[in-house]
């Protein structure tokens, strides 16, 4: 703002709450002759919740701080409002923000017309220029001309600007800026609109009608909602020869009444459609506006059309796409057949009962939505879906995609010569792409959208009827539905090394019946491999995979047979839009891309439609080997994998509120809702049930994971440290512990168990015997190969309970050859104290590789490809893994687990060996794999905890041991301190009567005066009732500091240790997005 009073010409950009934080200042802008412009992506205010995607939240909480205001609805509009509204800044010496809405507007890739330079010079002028003042005000101001934009400040002609007025001066200064400065603004947009068409043949105006003329219902919209709604009038005329139109808004400040008012005189119903929801007020704002405006034309206001009551239209409001909400076709005519009468709310109620408040798009009371869905794509659309892993370039291949298609268009031209109305080459290819942006990152599931037609693309709602899937993820049927949408006889393209019935056998039984019932086309592409023959970089084999994507798309599509385009014109096109894209990288890098698309456009293989009864190998995991029954402590959950733990809680716990239960929020956000989560209470608060995150998989995030090689690691715990997602759980344990809890917990036959059991301390006597010499000799012999040899040698129980023994003991990590702290250095002071160290990898990890990395030259770590084999390994080891006891404290070193504080600096790592530390923070969140921000989050929370959980113990014993001695001695302590003292005695009282039994008055009198009115109900208190209300609350603080289960199903040890406040970053989306939540404690999030 500063800077646009110094007579430059000013732009700055900005969405959400960045608009919000500047009102304060936008309120002193105009008067100080700013002629500033805010390019503002509408998107929606942190309320609930966290958004920050599409709404009107933001704008309409700076609609009246005195600047103008302009709506978009589409990129062309936008960017020629950008001249429109900055010439009449200028002119009216008032600063503007030009809006366009977020994600749908900003992030949508479309083709637009860019203004010529000397199109700018032309219409706007230079700043400097001297223009004659166009208002009388202005003329007394400045004189008969001025500079286009004033130098308020200016070293040559100093003045004060942003006086302090007191009473005498200040109203009039607010009231004059109405006739001096405000009232002119809509007719500098007149003259502007039109010499801007004038320009370019693109006529805006105040507001824009479409095909209002003879139309009954029209609906009122700002943004991109517009075209959205002209693409469903056009349906419902052509459906039924409806009489609907639509209004765009395309000045909302200054409000332009006059013309609202003459485009809706005598229509029937107006439908009032806005991306924000104020219930707190009578109307939403866009509605009270036009509300305001048809009442002032009731009554004859000047300068308004006037209206006769037989001319009030009936004014509907709704709400929509909050958040960038899906705005679907059914919605705009759901809110049309209500408005006429011919459907009702979701609740019953009708227009013709009173109810003209509607929402369209989710699940509530209100909403009302048509049964007719479709799709208003143009004829010969061809919709395309991606269906991705974040950080695999879905996203860079749906641009090049889109991109290649707008180079075909020039190709098109070359050979056709079409050109439009104004003698310009014709877009024979209309294109519309947008990433579907979420907040989970790199490696969560993402999708792109893309719709390439022969007319312009009107709709930018999520796509329900697709032709063509791109399935770069191999893993999408494991937590989607790649097929949801699909039209009839459209094709997937999926990512599997596999073909014909090897293929079919990996496709879930639901998604083969779809693909049965709707004739869908199914095809594979190695695009893995093919990445990998053009690359040894991992990183970029991720990437480039998508390129194959990209060409089996050409091949499956009939995009390029439509438009007549030959393979040699495709590849030629593909060559330059990489040329562009990675030719400052060199010859040899486009040249790889280009190997790798044309390889998807010839090794995409269509598959045969098998048998609905064919073998299901689509879990894509193996089979993990299970307790023979599974504990309560570790019973299957929902999402878990193995199972997760779940602890019952204590005897005593009180009952919970049933917004912090997990299974109240699994209803909300586990239930395969999706879309369709209801509207209500809990909605309404938004709340996450703490530590949800500990029952998430990461499986889809992983093409490769780390394999761990216990013969390698020196317990060093540099990668456990490192580790962002508690994906490395790890522990240390005696030797017979693990053998007792294999065959406790995996040999079938009881009396076999028993047998086994009473014969282990033999077995595990030799076994160590054999560890010990295998460390002296440096020997890697693993510890599993001397457990086998040592159980085969030893009789007295059935082959069958030996296999099944070595089975589970096989899947166990047990290191210990160079694991000196754990293992060499107890044994050699102490023969049999000697400890395994095990480290699992859990299915919360994403495949980092960060404690590859970390582990270094120790080589106990490497990536390994994720196959079934390895999957059901792992899942094994943390099955196992849950059924052994915590890291008892002589494996700890010199980490002393119940004072850390007084442990040495060194050894503070090893405090991730005990579970209730390294589970500080659960992960499971959406943060980007190997994110650095959550390693150190994590490591705050494993401190905090590791440091607080013992005070809380102590100081729950120490209340304990206190009650006891009160609840023996209390009363004769207080005998003795009345003997002692009366009024010492009286005040020991009136403090439990006040602070510990809810007696307290506003004072002294107050008090005795409530103590009496609860004696004369109850009785007297006696001395016994008084230290009964002590050791009360004595108790009540021990329980809840160690025995409370905080969360459902986890460890029952006291209360969290801390809370968290956030207010910006990625951990505050990666951190809070359902369903899964990293922290076990309180956490809010204020603002992003």
């Amino acid at each position: 703002i500063a800077h646009s009073v110094c007579g430059k010409r000013v732009v700055n950009y900005t969405s959400g709450q960045g608009v919000v934080y500047g009102v304060e200042q936008y309120y002193h802008a105009p008067g100080k002759c700013s002629t500033m412009v805010l390019e503002v992506g509408a998107r929606a205010l942190t309320k609930h919740a966290l958004n920050v995607h599409c709404g009107h939240d933001d704008v309409y909480g700076a609609l009246d701080t005195g600047w103008i205001i302009v709506f978009g609805k589409d990129a062309q509009q936008a960017a020629d409002q950008s001249l429109i509204v900055r010439r009449v800044t200028e002119l009216s010496l008032t600063p503007a923000m030009n809006v366009m809405d977020g994600f749908l507007t900003t992030h949508l890739e479309r083709t637009f017309y860019k203004h010529e330079a000397q199109l700018i010079r032309e219409y706007l002028g230079a700043p400097e220029d001297i223009i004659e003042c166009p208002t009388d005000s202005q003329r007394k101001l400045f004189g008969p001309t001025r500079r286009r934009v004033p130098k308020m400040i200016d070293l040559t002609n100093p003045v004060l600007l942003g006086p302090v007025q007191n009473q005498e001066h200040y109203m009039q200064g607010v009231v004059a800026r109405r006739d001096n400065f405000v009232e002119p603004i809509l007719d500098f947009f007149e003259a502007a609109y039109r010499d801007f068409a004038a320009f370019t043949g693109r006529y805006y105006g105040l507001i824009s009608e479409y095909k209002c003329d003879d139309a009954e219902t029209v609906f009122v919209s700002l943004g991109s909602a517009a075209e959205n709604i002209e693409a469903a009038v056009d349906y419902l005329r052509a459906r039924e020869n409806a009489s609907v139109g639509s209004i765009h808004i395309n000045v909302f400040r200054p409000f332009p009444e006059a013309a609202i008012v003459k485009a809706l005189a005598g229509k029937k119903n107006v439908i009032i459609l806005e991306r924000t929801d104020e219930p707190m007020a009578g109307d939403n704002p866009m509605g009270r506006d036009i509300r305001v405006a048809l009442n002032k034309a009731l009554q004859g206001v000047e300068g308004i059309p006037k209206l006769t009551p037989d001319q009030m239209p009936r004014l509907l409001g709704g709400v929509y796409g909050l958040g960038s909400r899906d705005f679907r076709p059914e919605h705009t005519i759901g809110a049309y057949e209500y408005a006429i009468g011919r459907s009702a709310r979701k609740d019953g109620k009708r227009a013709s009962d009173g109810a003209s408040f509607i929402v369209l798009g989710i699940d509530h009371p209100y909403e009302v939505k048509s049964d007719d869905t479709p799709s208003l794509l143009p004829d010969k659309a061809i919709a395309v879906r991606f269906h991705s892993v974040g950080g695999w370039g879905a996203i860079t291949t749906g641009k090049n995609l889109g991109a290649i298609i707008g180079d075909l268009n020039d190709l098109l031209y070359d050979r056709d010569k079409v050109v439009d109305e104004f003698g310009n080459p014709k877009e024979i290819i209309h294109v519309s792409a947008n990433p579907k942006y979420g907040s989970e990152k790199k490696g969560a599931p993402t999708s792109y959208f893309m719709i390439a037609a022969p007319e312009r693309i009107r709709v930018n709602c999520d796509l329900r009827h697709v032709n063509v899937v791109l399935c770069c993820d191999p893993k999408a049927f494991t937590h989607t539905n790649p097929l949801d949408g699909m039209s009839q006889g459209g094709s997937l393209v999926w990512e599997s090394d596999e073909e014909g019935e090897a293929a079919w056998e990996r496709l879930p039984l639901w998604a083969r019946k779809q693909i049965i019932d709707k004739k869908i086309r199914v095809f594979t592409l190695p695009g893995f491999k093919i990445a990998r023959e053009a690359t040894d970089r991992g990183d970029l084999q991720l990437r480039m995979q998508g390129n194959a994507f990209l060409g089996a798309f050409f091949s499956v599509s009939p995009m390029l047979q439509d438009f007549g385009i030959t393979p040699e014109q495709f590849r030629d096109a593909v060559h330059k839009q990489y040329v562009k894209k990675f030719g400052k990288l060199g010859d040899a890098v486009v040249a790889s891309n280009m190997e790798v698309m044309t390889k998807g456009f010839e090794l995409v293989r269509e598959i045969n439609i098998g048998e609905m009864e064919a073998a299901d190998r689509s879990t894509l995991r193996g089979k993990a080997l299970l307790p023979i029954v599974m504990p309560e402590s570790i019973a299957a959950s929902e999402g878990c994998g193995t199972g997760c733990r779940t602890i019952p809680p204590p005897p005593d716990q009180p009952a919970r509120s049933p917004l912090t239960r997990v299974k109240e929020f699994d209803a909300m956000f586990r239930a395969k809702l999706g879309y369709n989560q209801p509207a209500n209470a809990y909605a309404a608060l938004g709340i996450m049930a703490a530590g949800s995150g500990d029952t998430a998989s990461k499986y889809v995030a992983r093409r490769e994971t780390p394999l761990y090689i216990p013969e390698n690691c020196t317990q060093c715990m540099e990668c456990i440290a490192v580790c962002p997602d508690t994906a490395l759980p790890n522990c240390s344990q005696d030797l017979d512990t693990i053998l007792h809890t294999a065959v406790s917990n995996y040999v079938s036959d009881s009396s076999e168990r028993q047998k086994m059991l009473k014969l282990l301390p033999e077995i595990t006597q030799q076994t160590r015997e054999r560890m010990r010499d295998a460390v002296a000799k440096n020997d890697k012999t693993p510890a599993q190969t001397f457990i086998r040899e040592v159980t085969h040698a030893v009789n007295g129980f059935s082959p069958q309970a030996k296999e099944e023994f070595f089975s589970v003991i096989d899947k166990v990590p047990m290191a210990f050859h160079k694991a000196n702290a754990i293992f060499a250095t107890p044994e050699k002071k102490n023969p049999g104290s000697g400890g395994i160290f095990s480290i699992f990898v859990s299915d919360l990890c994403k495949g980092c590789a960060a404690c590859v990395t970390a582990c270094g030259e120790h080589q106990a770590l490497r990536m390994v490809q994720e196959t079934e084999e390895v999957n059901a390994e792992h899942e094994s080891g943390t099955a196992f893994l849950n059924l052994l006891p915590d890291t008892a404290q002589k494996y700890l070193g010199l980490y002393n687990d119940t004072r850390p504080q007084d442990s040495k600096t060194a050894t503070l790592r090893n405090m991730l060996m005990v579970r209730r530390n390294y589970d500080a923070l659960v992960s499971g969140d959406g943060a980007c794999a190997g994110c650095g921000e959550k390693s150190i989050l994590r490591s705050v929370a494993a401190v905090t905890e590791a440091y607080m959980r013992p005070l809380y113990h102590a100081k729950a014993d120490r209340f304990r041991r206190k009650s006891d001695e009160l609840e023996k001695a209390g009363e004769q302590k207080l005998a003795e301190m009345k003997a002692r003292s009366q009024e010492e005695y009286e005040l020991f009282r009136q403090a439990v009567e006040h602070l510990l039994m809810g007696l307290g008055g506003e004072d002294d009198k107050d008090t005795r005066g409530r103590v009496g009115e609860y004696e004369r109900a109850h009785g007297p208190i006696s001395d016994k009732n008084i230290i009964g209300a002590i050791t009360a609350v004595l108790r009540h603080e021990a329980f809840i500091h160690k025995n409370l289960q905080p969360i459902d199903g986890r460890a029952a040890n006291g209360m969290s240790v801390m809370a968290m406040a956030a207010h910006t970053g990625c951990n505050t989306v990666y951190g809070s997005t359902p369903p899964n939540n990293p922290h076990p404690y309180p956490w809010m999030n204020s603002l992003f």
